[in-house]
């Protein structure tokens, strides 16, 4: 008997919904639902006979015969990076965002969050290599941050994230979090572990240093006061960071650390909540995060959460000039959340201003990594913790990846396409093979390293911002109370990520900008 807890897989979102759900709620197929496992008798007289056949059948499918010239980065030539910049953004497929980008494999009519708002993402698409057959391991932003951390998940997680988001029966117990609590903090061992550790785990074990903003890092707020005590989760009140203000207003000043220029006044419709204090779900990460730094919360820009990353970049970059201080540390994740959007919530970020703020923030980040000293020797990784479930032709797993380095192939006028099969796990494989780590498990000891994105010649010119969204407004747009799906966007759970209906939010964020154009369901083909 062989038993899958997946086993049916999935497929591409493309096509009419055939079969209505039973009680009407659901427009079309959750991902959740989709996700059927599958028992199969097999005879062992059968294919006793085929075993050594089947195996190599199976050793294939899953690149374990791979020969060493194809996983070759850099063309077998030494390796140049000892920086990585991993950057971890929320839940957009690749028809999303690259449904229009003509060199590869996308259909423009699913495409949602296109040139005209994610300019920047395109430019690095053209200019450092278009990745078009990339798929996220996780279904959603509870086992999405694990496998995106960790290249695997817990027996924990793999069985309760669907009870968690079938409904608000569980709190969101990921992330290092439990009951809305940190566990570390009380000194509890977090269930959701993986038993093969995190990435920052593997990196702080061999000795190499390790910079964190946002991930697995709890922000508290000071417009949301404490935590109340829980006796029965055994967590006490938290303390409250101090806060001179709760939110900053339009035409405030900002904090002296983010604005442009640093500390001038807000330009934002809505009130911009302030950070009371942050700290670490990880002991490995105790020490490595930065304070200033917001974690998930969709009204805080990422424009501040770029600007509060470049502060210390900038830092990093002085040290190296004069040979004095802390450099850029040889492993960094950043998290950008913010396309993952607040839907038509009146009074928050429209979802195209969401998105345009977070390209904006990629494009900036990039901008300054490549146009300073460190551009010789860092690599910088771009990815979504999962796809949502979004519209796909191809699949719902499908979403964008982006490789940026002085030794990506191609060029904007002569752009070079990846074909490959590359998953989240193939990303920190790669980052891996990069700083010299050895594989935290059996999936990322497996998984292709993208060697392809590294066969360049080493003359990638700097890239340069765009700021087209910014200069024409549309970074500061707001949702009206009378914006279509305002009243359910209004009623769901923004607080941590995927929290929100995800079949819901979905079609709210395909009328905002699609209209009356029927919505495909979800498709499953490739997770098989």
């Amino acid at each position: 008997m062989i038993v899958t807890g997946k086993g049916e897989g999935s497929g591409p979102n493309a096509g009419p919904r055939v079969k209505a759900h039973p009680r009407g709620n659901r427009k079309y197929p959750y991902i959740a639902t989709l996700l059927h496992g599958s028992v199969s008798v097999v005879s062992i007289a059968e294919i006793q006979g085929r075993l050594p056949d089947l195996t190599h059948e199976v050793e294939l499918s899953n690149l374990m015969l791979a020969k060493p010239k194809e996983n070759a980065l850099f063309n077998g030539r030494p390796n140049p990076i000892h920086h990585v910049i991993y950057i971890i953004k929320e839940n957009r497929t690749y028809d999303q965002i690259f449904g229009d980008l003509k060199p590869g494999n996308g259909d423009p009519s699913l495409c949602m969050y296109g040139e005209n708002i994610t300019p920047n993402e395109h430019a690095l698409a053209r200019q450092f290599g278009v990745i078009d057959n990339f798929y996220c391991s996780g279904e959603v932003s509870g086992d999405g941050h694990v496998w995106s951390m960790a290249a695997i998940t817990s027996d924990y997680n793999e069985k309760t994230w669907q009870i968690a988001y079938r409904g608000r029966e569980r709190t969101y117990d990921f992330e290092g979090e439990v009951l809305g609590h940190n566990p570390l903090t009380e000194s509890i061992p977090d269930v959701d572990d993986p038993g093969t550790g995190y990435i920052w785990t593997d990196v702080a074990s061999h000795g190499l240093s390790h910079r964190n903003y946002g991930e697995f890092v709890a922000t508290h707020w000071c417009d949301r006061g404490t935590a109340g005590a829980s006796p029965k989760a055994g967590t006490p009140l938290a303390s409250q960071g101090a806060c001179r203000e709760k939110v900053v207003r339009k035409g405030q000043p900002l904090p002296p650390n983010v604005g442009d220029p640093r500390g001038s006044v807000s330009p934002w419709p809505w009130p911009v909540p302030m950070i009371a204090f942050d700290e670490a779900t990880k002991p490995e990460l105790q020490g490595h995060f930065d304070p200033k730094f917001a974690d998930f919360r969709l009204d805080y820009p990422d424009q501040l959460r770029a600007d509060e990353f470049l502060n210390e970049f900038n830092g990093f970059v002085r040290a190296r000039e004069t040979g004095q201080g802390e450099q850029l540390p040889q492993f960094v994740i950043l998290r950008l959340p913010d396309d993952h959007t607040a839907g038509t919530s009146p009074g928050m970020p429209t979802p195209s201003a969401s998105v345009a703020d977070n390209d904006l923030a990629v494009g900036r980040v990039v901008d300054a990594v490549s146009h300073s000293p460190y551009w010789d020797d860092t690599a910088i990784f771009i990815l979504e913790d999962d796809a949502q479930d979004g519209p796909d032709h191809v699949d719902a797993h499908r979403s964008t990846m982006l490789v940026i380095s002085k030794y990506s192939p191609g060029s904007s006028d002569h752009p070079f396409v990846d074909h490959n099969f590359y998953t989240t796990v193939s990303t920190i494989h790669t980052m891996e093979a990069l700083l010299g780590l050895p594989p935290m498990n059996n999936n990322d000891a497996q998984a292709p390293v993208m060697a392809p994105l590294f066969s360049g010649r080493g003359d990638q010119p700097p890239f340069t911002a765009i700021y087209q969204n910014r200069d024409n407004g549309l970074i500061y747009q707001m949702n009206s109370p009378k914006a279509p799906g305002a009243k359910e966007s209004q009623r769901m759970d923004f607080i941590h990520a995927d929290q929100a209906n995800a079949a819901e939010l979905n079609r709210i964020l395909w009328r905002d900008s699609k209209g009356n154009i029927p919505m495909p369901p979800p498709r499953h083909v490739v997770f098989r």
